[in-house]
């Protein structure tokens, strides 16, 4: 091995070491990091839907709260019942408690809420608290990780013979990053196409009920509507205009708006060109979703090319350099994932599990 990259490695070996080690303790830190985010804006969800449900509980129990207090307290309606004697008295007796059951059964229900979205709200603020070391030890991490991507490119950039395999890990690792960066620009690509012909189909389905609109007062017009129905009529076609202005598939063609015929000929084009959107935006879906499974593999193919060719050069640490390596990148006991919990209920609320140990 030359005498150059043996004076490299065994100058750089201690800091190596060290980057190694911080690598190995935060690896699996940013992957928690994203799990934990995704588990806040769930708990956000869940809390939100919470709100709403205890709005909607708190006006039935206040609801049957009234029913209950006017009935119990209604001097006529309990005199009406003793009228009818001892049968009578019973029958009260028996719509009291009735209404007092279906009071405290609301009550319940509502208390339950709360309680519900008190327990959200703890784990939500543990799972914020969470975050925010999380970010630091992925902060850690990715400084870390860069660090030892400078170090390693100051060393073994270039041609490296003495270093089995690590040549042509480079290079499979430079081929990898072309085809993620190619992929990735496919994808963006391929979801603005689809997000133009989306926003498309929107703009050609109002003009759509806008020119139904025109066609329905055009025939009121047909039967002597007037300037008031003439005036709808034109207003609708101007809107239905507008929307289809900026599409190729249109040209002006409503410059003779008195003319029935015209109208519904060019709700029919519309009609069609509807369809045809419909259709082209399905397909570009299918398009994007295909961009996005070779941008995956390309990310992952990418992920794993740094991977080994970093674990190479590490190897070359330990071989000529002296020094030994920590062990490999293995995820830690405190990254453990976010537990799991239920999604909202039909009620608006979720039966929840406890909030996640990291």
């Amino acid at each position: 091995m030359g005498s150059r990259l043996i004076e490299s490695l065994q100058h750089a070996a201690g800091k190596n070491q060290e980057l190694l080690a911080v690598l190995s303790q935060t690896d699996n830190a940013p992957t928690a990091l994203k799990q934990n985010s995704t588990y806040i804006s769930d708990l956000e969800t869940q809390i939100a839907n919470t709100d709403k449900e205890i709005t909607r509980l708190h006006r039935i129990t206040e609801d049957e709260r009234k029913d209950h207090v006017k009935y119990e307290e209604s001097t006529f309606t309990r005199y009406m019942y003793k009228m009818r004697g001892s049968k009578g008295v019973a029958r009260f007796a028996e719509k009291a408690g009735k209404e007092e059951k279906e009071f405290v059964e609301a009550w319940q229900k509502e208390r339950e809420a709360q309680e519900s979205h008190a327990e959200l709200t703890r784990a939500l603020a543990g799972a914020k608290q969470e975050s925010q070391r999380l970010q630091g030890e992925a902060t850690r991490h990715d400084r870390a990780q860069s660090e030892l991507d400078r170090l390693y490119s100051s060393i073994f950039d270039g041609p490296t013979p003495e270093v089995p395999g690590e040549d042509q890990l480079e290079s499979s690792l430079w081929n990898n990053k072309q085809w993620s960066d190619s992929s990735t620009q496919h994808q963006n690509l391929q979801r603005r196409a689809a997000e133009a012909l989306n926003a498309t189909l929107h703009s050609l389905e109002c003009a759509s009920k806008d020119i139904n609109d025109a066609l329905d007062m055009s025939r009121w017009d047909m039967w002597g509507g007037g300037t008031f129905t003439d005036m709808m009529e034109r207003d609708a076609l101007s809107r239905a205009q507008v929307g289809v202005s900026d599409d190729v598939l249109f040209d002006n063609i409503f410059t003779d708006m008195a003319q029935h015929d015209r109208i519904k000929n060019s709700a029919m084009q519309l009609q069609q060109a509807l369809q045809q959107c419909r259709d082209l935006l399905e397909k570009q879906k299918r398009t994007y979703h295909e961009a996005s499974v070779q941008c995956n593999q390309a990310t992952e193919a990418t992920s794993a090319s740094r991977l080994e060719l970093q674990r190479i050069r590490a190897e070359a640490f330990v071989r000529y350099a002296g020094n030994g390596a920590p062990p490999p990148f293995q995820a830690s006991a405190q990254y453990a994932p976010p537990a799991q919990y239920a999604p909202p209920t039909s009620q608006g609320y979720a039966q929840y599990a406890p909030p996640p140990a990291y």
